[in-house]
């Protein structure tokens, strides 16, 4: 694996670990962006966690056919992919920041999921990494936990 492949990794998993409390922009010095690219970004990944809540396949074009998704540990094929998320209810992105390095682009989202019917109610976090592809921003991992019973 090259250094700044695994430099990259080491970077996702860290900022994977981190809190988020609020929506933020990051684009680190010296990376040249088109403008409104962290926007276009962030509107992607709300996108997604929009969209899985209701189980809309359009949801399938924001992936690139590679990507990996993984909730809970488990590896997800189809929706629901977010962890937390069930069929049925709607979905609400409390949080979201966006970072971007070169063609990559990683957004760390805490959203909630509501079942009213059901009483249920659910929260996560989620990182999503993007890779710039010759036809656009394409989601190309995602990675989601609930919190655990006794950090609610």
């Amino acid at each position: 694996m090259r250094a700044s492949a695994r430099r990259t990794l080491l970077l996702v998993a860290t900022l994977g670990a981190a809190c988020v409390t609020r929506t933020r922009r990051l684009v680190p010095s010296g990376t040249a962006t088109a403008a409104g690219t962290p926007d276009a970004i962030q509107e992607m990944a709300r996108q997604a966690v929009l969209l899985d809540a209701k189980g809309d396949r359009a949801a399938d074009t924001l992936y690139a056919p590679e990507a990996v998704v993984v909730a809970n540990a488990r590896t997800r094929l189809g929706t629901p992919r977010f962890a937390g998320v069930g069929l049925g209810g709607r979905a609400t992105v409390a949080a979201a920041a966006v970072t971007l390095e070169g063609r990559f682009a990683w957004v760390l989202v805490d959203y909630r999921w509501i079942n009213s019917e059901r009483n249920q109610a659910e929260a996560g976090r989620a990182t999503l990494v993007c890779e710039q592809k010759s036809k656009g921003w394409r989601i190309v991992h995602v990675h989601s936990s609930q919190l655990l019973p006794w950090d609610r």
